[in-house]
């Protein structure tokens, strides 16, 4: 491969070719030749003055280029090539009915009923946001303590997630940080990311912020953690089959707070315990740990059984064990068609990402502020997607969330939808996704629908 570098030497020697042969052809030529045909004598020196000008110029355009390479590499102090990402997305979105939050809305509100003199807020929504673009980072690092060092870096623009009337100008969000140490047959981890009991993620273009099926069987919430997995079987060249264990020590985070102390620390940093979750795979078919990407296998596939246990101190001065068992699992059904998905059951997970829809503990009477009966769900989710062709990609899926208990304000909370990507050519992304919410309230049904379309680019 010729690069600038070599190019400009090369032309280097072309010009002083081209030059000598001109110093040549300019020689002493016989003096009746010159008589007789000094017009041929100027085409000559005409032309070789138009060649060496060509040669100039070529060599001032590889100068350039060399100097454009140089200017564009991201080099770390180590030497090791940066590698950067970015997807700027523009989200057009119309909810309605009354949602939990009409951008990215994970199940459906309760209405307020119309104020006889003001009015009401209606049930439709409108907007446009770039909250949900992502820019991120990544490196690799060969013979690291003999293995290979991995690390990347997410952002986001959805800081604030939460609030009610959210920021105009959107302001960054770290969404996941790993460093991870990668050896034949283990792996350390350590940094953000979603609980080791639910790593998958629906494919979705509109969901990124708060991954869709949220509150209907998706525990994704980005924690701090230590994950360490280790191969215990591999068999097989052609097709490997392997099995694994993976066991994680997170940081303890519940989303509450103790009764007596509203503005207080995390009812899980309360208990002095991190949260523990452990998880056996098997895997086939495929070499790379393809868990979180948001692409169809094609070949292959991965299940596993976790498990999950915390403590929180939310009320009183003991401690409440949180607890789920989980399954979930990724599998290639062939022509460009996978199925993924994931079920647990437990108590007390609001802190995992929209447990229980998230809810940790029950009504306790007419008193809203005090916390019930601590709330044990059983949920999950599932979503078919297929690649027919590799600019395209759609599917369609459904979760759902069931509390158990007569004391939970949401009982139940159930969500499809139907989403498409087409990359018509690099770097343009076009997205569509229609969800649709029915949440069983204590006083009753309520039903919301959100329509997302994107436009964007992917560098």
């Amino acid at each position: 491969m010729f690069t600038p570098r070599r190019l400009v030497r090369l032309g280097s020697a072309l010009l002083l070719t081209v030059s000598a042969r001109g110093l040549h052809a300019q020689g002493p030529p016989a003096r009746d030749s010159l008589a007789r045909d000094s017009t041929a004598a100027r085409v000559v020196l005409d032309s070789i003055a138009a060649r060496l000008e060509r040669a100039e110029a070529a060599l001032a355009l590889l100068r350039q280029q060399l100097a454009t390479e140089s200017s564009t590499q991201v080099r770390l102090r180590s030497r090791v090539q940066l590698e950067l990402s970015a997807r700027l997305i523009v989200n057009g979105w119309r909810t309605t009915g009354i949602a939990s939050n009409s951008e990215v809305p994970t199940f459906a509100a309760v209405a307020r009923p119309a104020d006889p003199r003001y009015g009401s807020t209606g049930l439709h929504t409108l907007g446009l946001s770039m909250r949900q673009s992502l820019v991120g980072a990544s490196v690799s690092v060969d013979s690291v303590l003999g293995g290979v060092l991995v690390a990347d870096v997410e952002l986001d623009f959805f800081s604030r997630a939460l609030d009610p009337i959210p920021p105009l100008f959107p302001e960054p969000r770290l969404r996941t940080a790993r460093a991870m140490l990668v050896w034949p047959r283990t792996e350390v981890m350590v940094g953000m990311e979603t609980p080791l009991i639910s790593d998958l993620t629906p494919i979705t273009a509109a969901g990124v912020a708060i991954p869709t099926f949220t509150a209907a069987g998706n525990l994704w919430n980005w924690l701090p953690q230590l994950r360490v997995t280790r191969e215990l079987w591999r068999r097989g060249a052609v097709t490997p089959v392997s099995i694994a264990l993976q066991g994680a020590v997170m940081s303890p985070f519940s989303a509450d707070r103790h009764v007596t102390d509203a503005a207080g620390p995390d009812a899980g940093q309360l208990s002095g315990r991190p949260a523990l979750e452990s998880r056996a795979r098997l895997r086939w078919g495929i070499e790379e740990d393809v868990a979180g990407l948001q692409s169809v296998i094609q070949r292959g596939g991965e299940v596993g059984v976790g498990a999950h246990r915390g403590w929180l101190r939310a009320v009183g001065d003991t401690n409440l064990t949180s607890w789920a068992t989980s399954a979930d699992g990724r599998v290639a059904l062939g022509h460009g068609v996978e199925v993924r998905g994931e079920a647990y059951r437990g108590r007390l997970l609001r802190g995992l990402g929209g447990g229980a829809i998230g809810q940790n503990f029950g009504v306790l009477g007419d008193n809203v502020d005090k916390p019930g009966v601590p709330l044990t769900d059983v949920a999950g989710w599932v979503q078919i997607n297929a690649q027919w062709h590799p600019r395209v990609i759609a599917g369609v899926g459904c979760g759902t969330d069931r509390v158990l208990g007569a004391s939970a304000d949401r009982r139940r909370n159930s969500v499809c939808a139907v989403h498409a990507m087409w990359r018509p050519a690099q770097p343009l992304l076009f997205s569509f996704e229609l969800r649709d919410f029915k949440t069983r309230y204590a006083a009753g049904l309520q039903h919301a629908r959100h329509l997302n379309i994107g436009f964007g680019i992917e560098l």
